[in-house]
């Protein structure tokens, strides 16, 4: 299933990196052009947040109203769904659009070898199943990284070239070895660590600067009110991301800094163009209309006219005003008729 999704992110990439030959480059272009093919489920997104930001209020009302009665507060709150035309689940559906991509890019990004080299994944193999060039690289290096092995792959195949000679195409190979993995002078295939002091530090303070930058720019431009739980949920995103900042080579990091880069440009964009402030009063002004039109429809049905059915008396819902006063005007017709042929 990931396939599905991996193979044309993965020519995208290799796309890339064949016009400008440079792996950081390529990462952060890539992340660019996944960015734009996902804004329009961005956009959706972001539009189901502000109209459930809107109806929070009614939502909120109903579920304290019927807090001890769960089935009256679902029928209530599926009642509020029908009236006004909108889906508590429908900002769901993005995000859940969303994730497997997202698991696709991180495939991609994880083998270079395979998505932008062009070696079959049968020669590569995985942990369950090692192909060849898996083997031979244990043999050199040991247990392969459980984050990033197709790196691994590439640095054994550099450091001994001619040892592989007899398992990859020459021009394979060539390509192999002319990959370029690095940016603005750093190894993107190297690991940070504490214990070597070099620029590759860097990469996981930026990650996890711009990662909280976009969550609070993304919380303040929504319009959200920070709480304990997101921040609790900040706190533990944020550490996660620093853990793996450190177990994973920098060029991981790189796709994840400018993620969170191009992910605060959108939101700033998206915001003069769909502000939610304004969203949410158009929103709020439709409730109170359909709230509006409700109470004249009750009234409407409340209107009952008298009709004479033999001789009883029977009330009939009358919607229409027109229509009321044409049945009265028949009606003390009816009633001249029957004195002029039956007297008083």
């Amino acid at each position: 299933m990931l396939q599905i999704i991996s193979v044309p992110l993965g020519w995208i990439m290799s796309r890339i990196y064949d016009l400008v030959g440079n792996y950081g480059i390529t990462l952060i272009l890539f992340t660019l052009v996944t960015k734009l093919l996902m804004m329009p489920l961005t956009i959706k997104q972001k539009k189901s947040m502000i109209r459930m930001n809107a109806f929070q209020p009614l939502i909120q009302n109903i579920q304290k109203k019927y807090a001890n009665d769960p089935a009256k507060q679902q029928e209530e709150l599926a009642r509020l769904q029908n009236e006004h035309g909108f889906s508590m689940t429908s900002g769901c559906l993005p995000l859940a659009i969303q994730m497997p991509i997202l698991f696709g890019l991180i495939d991609v990004i994880y083998k270079p070898l395979r998505y932008i080299l062009g070696v079959p994944a049968a020669l590569i193999g995985d942990i369950k199943n090692p192909g060849v060039l898996w083997e031979m690289t244990e043999k050199t290096m040991g247990t392969l990284s459980r984050y990033t092995p197709q790196t691994d792959i590439i640095k054994t195949i550099n450091s001994n070239p001619s040892a592989f000679s007899s398992v990859l195409d020459a021009d394979v190979l060539a390509k192999i070895q002319a990959f370029d993995f690095t940016f603005l002078g750093l190894d993107l295939t190297a690991t940070p660590s504490l214990k070597v002091i070099n620029g590759l530090l860097l990469i996981p303070v930026f990650s996890v600067l711009f990662m909280v930058a976009q969550q609070f720019i993304t919380q303040k431009l929504s319009g959200q009110q920070s709480n304990s739980q997101t921040t609790t949920m900040l706190l533990m995103t944020t550490a996660m991301f620093l853990y793996f900042s450190f177990v994973i080579p920098a060029g991981v990091s790189i796709y994840w800094i400018f993620s969170s880069v191009f992910g605060i440009l959108t939101e700033v964009i998206l915001y003069a163009f769909i502000n939610p402030e304004k969203e949410k009063a158009k929103i709020e002004e439709e409730i109170m209309e359909a709230r509006r039109l409700k109470k004249e429809e009750e009234k409407k049905r409340r209107e009952k006219q008298k009709t004479v059915k033999g001789d009883k008396f029977v009330e009939e819902v009358i919607e229409d005003k027109d229509e009321a006063e044409k049945i009265r005007q028949r009606l003390e017709r009816a009633r001249a008729l029957d004195r002029e042929k039956y007297g008083e």
